[in-house]
């Protein structure tokens, strides 16, 4: 049995209407958890809404709560409600989880992939971990790169778009769903770092677009990396911005071929 601080508030209820839900309020702050695999809350938008609740106070905008108090929606608002030292509103709504989280959230538009990452490396799934370390360690490129490296693809895209055979035939979202596993974690990190030697020469070694050019290269039996940097020491200028992939790959198999008796092609994938 729920041990509620404070009674619901009384409210008129039009006759055509129902109940669904009871708002509750309490001072007890202490009361609510933190729902594991849920976003680590944004430190930003937490000091905002401690500005705005010492300036016009607490709004009657309810967290949503399931069973056992863990905390579905409004994180934000119960920090700043604890460091603003007020109550909040609160609903239950039994049987919510992880699940309505991300949906509620997906709706709002307003969970990057990084913060799925984030949940899911805190509930210990190993992919999610790893990824998460790989990011720390690569902190030179952006998250979406660090996802294309650890799923060893050239369009971070389709490392968390799964289009599956479904009776709905709608794409699966793995990465969101958590269900996502990765690939080789060592050579993407043999990836980060051949591509981390390119930035001596080129300071945009790390646009997403230049990395989906390049790991296709990678792919490439014909492309000798050891040759291709020791073109570019040739070469120290020769690599420049591209508005496409396409580009890339002509420019840098310009650079591959320079004084080559033998041409190689490089832009058949």
């Amino acid at each position: 049995m729920l041990n509620f601080k404070e009674a619901p508030l009384e409210i008129y209820v039009p006759i055509t209407s129902k109940e669904v839900n009871k708002v509750y309020r309490t001072n007890d702050l202490s009361t609510f958890k933190t729902l594991p695999g849920n976003r680590v809350p944004n430190l930003l938008h937490i000091n905002r809404l401690i500005y705005s609740i010492n300036k016009y106070g607490m709004k009657c905008n309810p967290i949503l709560v399931n069973e056992e108090l863990e905390v579905i929606d409004g994180q934000h608002r119960l920090e700043a409600a604890k460091s603003a030292g007020t109550y909040v509103y609160y609903i239950i709504v039994p049987g919510y989880t992880l699940t309505e989280v991300h949906t509620l959230n997906l709706n709002q538009k307003n969970w990057a992939k990084s913060d799925y990452m984030e949940g899911y490396a805190n509930m210990g799934i190993d992919a999610y971990v790893k990824l998460r370390e790989f990011a720390l360690k690569n902190d030179d490129f952006s998250f979406i790169n660090c996802l294309a490296l650890c799923s060893n693809i050239s369009c971070a895209s389709n490392a968390y778009q799964s289009y599956q055979n479904r009776e709905d035939k709608k794409p699966s979202n793995v990465f969101e769903e958590g269900t996502w596993v990765g690939k080789d974690f060592d050579l993407a990190q043999d990836w980060a770092n051949k591509i981390r030697m390119i930035g001596t020469y080129y300071d945009g070694y790390n646009r997403s677009v230049f990395i989906k050019a390049f790991i296709t290269l990678l792919y490439n039996d014909k492309f000798d990396f050891s040759e291709f940097m020791h073109k570019l020491r040739l070469q120290p200028s020769a690599l420049v911005d591209c508005v496409n992939a396409d580009q890339y790959r002509t420019v840098i198999e310009d650079i591959y071929n320079w004084r080559s008796r033998n041409k190689v092609n490089l832009r058949m994938l």
